[in-house]
């Protein structure tokens, strides 16, 4: 018991460091575009190719994980993200930064859901409550990324940002492979059984479904800080700012067990409503107003998120292919979330009303694909 716990903790930190990793780009996105002489908006680009990478290699990742295993496979995800991180650090312009991060999003791609299977393989009857917490893990390295690294990037400059992101991430890295071991299971590919997840209707309609909040939840805090900044509020605060979502995000992640039984797709779209109104509403309010607003969707945005990765979960079986079913919904909203980020990017040279305005708006229009096949009203009993 002693070693599980071990194990999930060690997962939980390479969560939260890998999550630094999305999002220590936020307050280094002015400097970067300075350094490299490209016009902010570019800059969005770099965001995308994360995502991208991020998106496509989920399902790949989810294969290969059948054949040798989640936990290899997560392994290689974690140090690919450290080279693309030290790549970064190093690059000479623009194009290998890119690069960079499109290569850090492919390491992201092959930890995030097969993570996921090696919790529900060490505590199958609390894979909901842990995915609660995987994500609240994830919410406190975006924070940290965020608002711990904004100093980072003033005082040692962006460069030293990535450096400092792939030694903590490193030392991670070793903690969870020594605590995690490989569990002696039979691992085997099954062309139909593959096929069958890629293809499968339940998973397309929840990806689909939750897609405008998956895109809002990523693009928000990216963006956030140098929205504040032009309408008048200062660095310090306009970090803290940014980093309010994903910290509010730790609590949706708590709050997962509460919400986790009866018609769970319902009481998600409600949420994934909400948050697009109030993100709409965000041009138009007072300044303090933002605290609450930024709050609401970081929690909201957690909760959703974890409660549609645990019904996946919950309709698997067969738990060997629980990597590819994670990583075929997570693949289908990373993958066009990518370019919901970008066009909220182009949208900011515009005007920053016309990003919020189009993220709410796109939130909610997702949601009535959730009605399709009866999947809303399904009851539906995650594991604890």
């Amino acid at each position: 018991m002693k070693k599980d716990n071990l194990g999930v903790s060690s997962i939980l930190v390479s969560r939260l460091f890998y999550s630094v990793m999305w999002f220590n780009i936020s307050p280094a996105l002015i400097a970067i575009s300075k350094t490299f002489d490209v016009n902010f908006s570019l800059m969005g680009i770099a965001l995308a190719l994360f995502l991208v990478g991020a998106g496509i290699f989920q399902i790949p990742a989810g294969i290969i994980s059948a054949r040798i295993g989640a936990r290899n496979t997560a392994m290689i995800g974690l140090y690919v993200m450290v080279g693309g991180s030290l790549l970064s650090w190093v690059s000479p312009d623009f194009a290998v930064f890119l690069s960079s991060r499109f290569i850090t999003g492919i390491g992201a791609a092959f930890f995030f859901s097969t993570a996921i299977a090696i919790l529900g393989g060490i505590s199958p009857g609390k894979t909901a409550s842990l995915i609660g917490y995987y994500n609240a893990s994830y919410n406190l390295g975006a924070t940290a990324g965020i608002i711990a690294f904004s100093p980072v990037v003033v005082y040692l400059g962006w460069r030293n940002d990535f450096l400092i992101s792939a030694l903590l991430l490193l030392a991670a890295t070793l903690f969870m492979q020594y605590e995690v071991k490989p569990r002696g299971i039979k691992f085997h590919m099954d062309g139909a059984a593959i096929r069958e997840r890629l293809l499968s209707p339940y998973i397309w309609i929840i990806g689909i479904g939750f897609l405008g909040l998956w895109a809002m939840n990523y693009s928000v805090p990216e963006y956030f800080k140098s929205f504040a900044e032009t309408v008048g509020i200062g660095t310090g605060t306009a970090s803290v700012l940014g980093g309010i979502i994903p910290l509010s995000g730790i609590a949706g992640g708590l709050l997962v067990p509460f919400f986790r039984r009866g018609r769970v797709i319902i009481k998600a779209g409600i949420f994934s409503a909400i948050a697009g109104i109030v993100i709409i509403m965000l041009p138009f309010s007072p300044h303090l107003s933002y605290w609450f607003i930024l709050i609401f969707v970081g929690l909201a945005a957690t909760l959703v998120i974890s409660l549609e990765y645990a019904v996946v979960a919950s309709f698997e079986k067969e738990k060997e292919y629980l990597a590819l079913s994670v990583g075929v919904i997570n693949s289908i909203q990373i993958g066009l979330g990518s370019l919901i980020a970008a066009i909220a990017g182009l949208l900011d040279g515009f005007a920053f009303m016309w990003t919020w305005i189009f993220l709410g708006i796109f939130a909610i229009a997702t949601i009535p694909v959730l009605s399709a096949k009866g999947i809303a009203h399904t009851r539906q009993t995650s594991p604890r």
